[in-house]
């Protein structure tokens, strides 16, 4: 008899060293990086070559506070990477910073599931993964730290 391997897959991994390196590094230090247009003042991600609003291609990345508003969210009962598996059911939000930048990205570890509704107030957390990688999570902004 064959023994069965229990081994979970890894999850996927974003590209680090892309257009959107400032925003991974920036990650791993703590804080959001995004980039802003030198012309209209419009904070975006992810990276573009050219402002979405006025269309300029001049842009400097800088950070940003971390604090929210869930725009919306949903619950996946279906694993669509392996990785996902242990996790299932698992939450997925749309949260609006108040920089006006928006992110897709999942409750802090510890957080309820079905803590953050539209409309709560959240703030980034940071996950570190390993060495490289630290995830953007968001907590409630009432919760404690």
């Amino acid at each position: 008899m064959t023994p069965i391997d229990t081994t979970v897959p890894e999850k996927p991994r974003p590209k680090l060293d892309g257009p959107e390196k400032p925003f991974w590094d920036g990650l791993r230090e703590g804080e959001i990086r995004v980039q802003r247009c030198e012309n209209c003042g419009r904070h975006r991600f992810p990276a573009s070559r050219y402002c979405p609003h006025c269309h300029s291609p001049e842009f400097q990345w800088e950070a940003v506070a971390g604090e929210g508003e869930v725009e919306s969210f949903c619950v996946f009962h279906k694993a669509y990477f392996p990785g996902f598996v242990p996790e299932m059911p698992y939450t997925v939000l749309q949260v609006k910073l108040d920089s006006g930048v928006r992110f897709f990205s999942n409750p802090a570890e510890g957080e309820a599931k079905d803590a953050l509704a539209v409309g709560t107030r959240v703030r980034a957390v940071f996950e570190p993964v390993d060495n490289d990688l630290t995830l953007l999570k968001f907590r409630s902004a009432e919760a404690r730290s």
